[in-house]
């Protein structure tokens, strides 16, 4: 098939095709997050192998990421490489279905780790080459993603009453496998090849208030441990139900897509980095007040932030990413953002938990401390940037941070 970038016309369909893979893989997620842990504990495994198998995932995601990056750059492809993690991927999580005992487990996690974790920064990169191509607001396909997380989380737990913890696997597999089905529809858009000789992480660190601004996302998003790891147990103790928390979770993900639906609009108006701005001030708010109460009616304005703590983040991060780094090295900006995000996330999910062992509902006022840091690396950004233009005036007028985006 000739490559969409190569033919000199708009890939057709582009962002329904694009959505259909987000959906695939977010599907995958939602089913995963809540309910692998306990697909692993019906096989045996102790809390702290659980809690082993799922760093050894995290340690296989960072491990891979940098690599497939450096290829999809290199080579100009982005299509390609994805159908093939995909493949790989649902080959992989089928290999679940044989294993025995926490070493079987552990290896099978390290190779579906090592295929699924490059799959998003490659996604992101993408989906933003193709929008230069024929523009359509990022937020309206990426919103089909939480659209089907939700779906996963819900339908996931409706079908696994009363069944056997196995169909945990097999709905997964099920989703992974539409994944890949759908990778094969994505837009080949393509980009000149990046220079072979060239040090891609090592000149995106160097590039003003970039990797800052980078950090301060990752502390932002990080500053959601707590809440993702803790939060559920946390409204339980407090008295609420398992269909109240439910809802809660679910009032989150829906604020998310209600932003994600005006994403254009919002990013336009305000600005790539302001969105990160504005995602640091949320979640300095929303860990604040979940930290000092447990009453239901807070609890339901308070989860309504989720779409500027997480959401604002996610958006601005993504369009920073795409407006300061050229394409030929946007799949290695996208995977350097997703490992510096690892890090943060997987240091962050360790301290929550001796948090909230000593602090219970305390713990989330360490967050708003993160989300803090957080607002503390985006000034320390915008310093860097305005430091770089001042020292080469005539790329001042190229600094869009806190202008609207053109």
């Amino acid at each position: 098939m000739t490559p969409d970038a190569m033919t000199g016309h708009a890939p057709r369909l582009a962002p329904l095709r694009l959505a259909l893979f987000y959906g695939g893989i977010f599907l995958a997620l939602g089913i995963m997050g809540p309910f692998w842990p306990l697909w692993l504990k019906d096989k045996g495994l102790a809390a702290e192998e659980i809690g082993l198998i799922f760093a050894l995932g995290t340690l296989a995601r960072l491990a891979v990421t940098p690599h497939f990056a450096r290829a999809a750059d290199r080579t100009g492809e982005r299509k390609r490489i994805l159908v093939l993690l995909s493949l790989f991927g649902a080959l992989a999580f089928l290999a679940f279905r044989w294993t025995e005992g926490f070493w079987s487990i552990a290896l099978v996690t390290l190779l579906f780790f090592a295929c699924r974790g490059p799959v998003l920064p490659l996604m992101e990169s993408l989906t933003m080459l193709t929008r230069e191509r024929v523009p359509f607001d990022y937020g309206r396909v990426r919103l089909w993603g939480s659209i089907t997380f939700i779906i996963g989380a819900w339908g996931m737990g409706l079908v696994l009453t009363g069944a056997p913890t196995d169909w945990i696997h097999w709905s997964i597999l099920a989703a992974a496998t539409l994944a890949f089905l759908s990778a094969l529809a994505l837009p080949d858009t393509r980009t000149p090849a990046a220079d072979g000789d060239s040090r891609p992480f090592r000149d995106l660190m160097r590039r003003p208030g970039l990797l800052a601004a980078m950090t301060a996302a990752t502390c932002i998003q990080a500053s959601h441990a707590v809440y993702y790891n803790f939060g559920s147990i946390h409204w339980l103790a407090a008295g609420h139900g398992a269909d109240v928390i439910g809802a809660l979770w679910a009032e989150g993900v829906i604020a998310e897509i209600i932003l994600f639906t005006f994403a254009a609009a919002a990013v336009r108006r305000i600005g790539a980095f302001n969105m990160i701005v504005v995602g640091a001030a949320a979640a300095l708010v929303r860990w604040a007040g979940t930290a000092a109460t447990t009453d239901l009616e807070w609890l339901v304005l308070l989860q309504a932030l989720h779409g500027l703590s997480f959401g604002a983040t996610h958006l601005g991060i993504i369009h920073l990413i795409a407006e300061r780094v050229e394409a030929s090295l946007s799949a290695s900006a996208q995977s350097l953002f997703a490992m510096t995000l690892g890090l943060g996330m997987s240091a962050a999910s360790y301290a929550a938990g001796l948090l909230f062992a000593a602090l219970g509902g305390g713990a989330f006022t360490a967050m708003s401390g993160l989300a803090l840091a957080g607002a503390g690396f985006a000034g320390f950004s915008l310093l860097l940037r305005r430091t770089a233009a001042h020292k080469r005036p005539a790329d001042a007028g190229s600094d869009r941070v806190f202008r609207k985006s053109k």
